[in-house]
């Protein structure tokens, strides 16, 4: 019985410590498309806060095993990070706000911590496309319980599992322009420019001061900071 017990003591520890840490060795580089987003806000406060003091612009690297997104704001006092895990169809967040340093890794196919899916949602490929962000893009119908709007996704950039961060994980290809709910806060994010570039891969490596959470943990810290309820 002792044995038994020390086993899942084990198995137990050993998950806590591996849980925000990449699994797989990378090398020192890798080639990524680095699109830069700019964010418009579809309402004008989230909480107390006006939407026009929050961050205008997000950072995303696709790589062959991993997206990383990045948004900074209020004078870069935080940074909101996912680091999403395509092989393993997974997504840690990372969470530095004044200092303080947290993250939960989710686990395969959940949403990151904070992002909300929309119920009902359905998508139709259309066939049209136009150019965004210096991507030919096709345009996407998408029809939830409550609206009906359009995204787009590109097939110049070969990503296997790229939308796993978002709800819309069923199309396969990259997006150029899409609308995303964080906590309370509707986001509308569309590609303005992009360069393909090599990067530091350690960006895909999870900080040794960042303190695991849980995901309730995660999303009440997250709804504090962007809508100050």
């Amino acid at each position: 019985m002792f044995r038994r017990y020390l086993i899942f003591y084990l198995i137990l520890l050993a998950s806590i410590l591996t849980g925000c840490h990449r699994g797989a060795n990378l090398p020192a580089s890798v080639d990524a498309h680095h699109l830069k987003y700019d964010i418009e806000y579809m309402e004008e406060k989230a909480g107390d806060i006006p939407t026009k003091f929050l961050p205008g612009t997000m950072d995303a690297y696709y790589t062959r095993h991993h997206v990383y997104t990045k948004i900074e704001g209020f004078f870069s006092q935080f940074t909101l990070v996912q680091i999403a895990d395509l092989k393993r169809k997974r997504v840690t967040t990372l969470l530095d706000f004044f200092g303080t340093h947290v993250c939960y890794t989710g686990q395969a196919g959940e949403l990151p911590a904070g992002i909300e899916e929309p119920e009902q949602l359905d998508i139709r490929f259309t066939g049209d496309t136009m150019t965004i962000g210096g991507f030919l893009s096709e345009r996407i119908t998408v029809e939830t319980a409550e609206t009906q709007f359009d995204i787009y996704s590109t097939r110049e950039i070969r990503v296997r599992n790229p939308n796993i961060s978002t709800p819309y994980q069923m199309v396969h290809y990259p997006l150029t322009d899409f609308r995303i709910q964080l906590s309370k806060l509707k986001m509308s994010l569309t590609c303005s420019n992009s360069r393909y570039e090599p990067i530091d891969s350690n960006i895909f490596t999870i900080p040794s001061n960042y303190k695991p959470v849980n995901r309730a943990t995660m999303e009440e810290i997250i709804n504090n900071l962007f809508t100050k309820d």
